[in-house]
């Protein structure tokens, strides 16, 4: 599946989950569908402004008259930007024994260290696995993204009252400590940088209206 948005935002993240790969008509590198991506090893398109969406008829359709229908197989390549039409025979990457006898080689010259971007458990797990320094960046805003945290984040920034926002982090912070446990469980002696909350409330939160008010009710 390859999802196609105007651009995404945290609400997307189960889609953003389930997909193979991910095109946007807006943003660009630090756009959410860019970051998001980057992390989950997943090709992004970004700025495709030769692509528009019909979601009623659920399509897609260039500047030049091509349709693209829901089913459709296309391909895409994250590192050009190109969408194809029809299905493009890949190669999987393999690192083999050369690469790590390269990777071996080269710690016994560098004088930098190399650290990871983690921002779950198994991110940490597979950082330590590439035998990285640590853990240079750790967004706790992305600990959120997953279906049922982001509904209590949700309820957290819209709740007006203190006792209903207090329950909803009480609940955030039993997650997050449990995901420090693991991180740290994997990284052990190593440097983790964590940063606190980062973007702005709104950013947690649907893009329309009708959306909105589901959550309130």
């Amino acid at each position: 599946v390859i999802l196609i948005r105007q651009e995404t935002n945290p609400e997307d993240i189960n889609g953003m989950n389930s997909a193979v790969g991910i095109i946007t008509l807006r943003g660009g590198m630090t756009s959410h569908a860019a970051v998001v991506a980057r992390g989950m090893g997943k090709p992004c398109i970004c700025s495709v402004n030769n692509i528009f969406i019909d979601k009623s008829e659920q399509f897609f359709y260039t500047n030049t008259g091509i349709k693209v229908y829901k089913g459709d197989n296309i391909t895409i390549n994250g590192c050009n930007g190109e969408v194809i039409l029809g299905i493009i025979k890949t190669t999987l990457p393999k690192l083999d024994k050369s690469f790590y006898d390269l990777m071996e080689w080269v710690d016994e010259i560098r004088t930098l260290k190399v650290m990871a971007n983690a921002d779950t458990p198994e991110d940490a797990e597979i950082s330590m696995n590439f035998k990285a320094d640590g853990i240079g960046l750790c967004r706790t805003e992305h600990m959120f993204f997953s279906d049922k945290r982001i509904s209590i984040v949700q309820e957290m920034i819209v709740s007006d009252k203190k006792e209903e926002r207090a329950v909803a982090l009480e609940k955030l912070e039993v997650m997050q400590k449990e995901d420090f446990k693991k991180i740290f469980t994997h990284t052990l002696d190593k440097q983790v940088t964590i940063r606190l909350l980062d973007p702005p409330l709104h950013e947690f939160l649907p893009d329309n209206d009708d959306a909105i008010q589901e959550i309130l009710l």
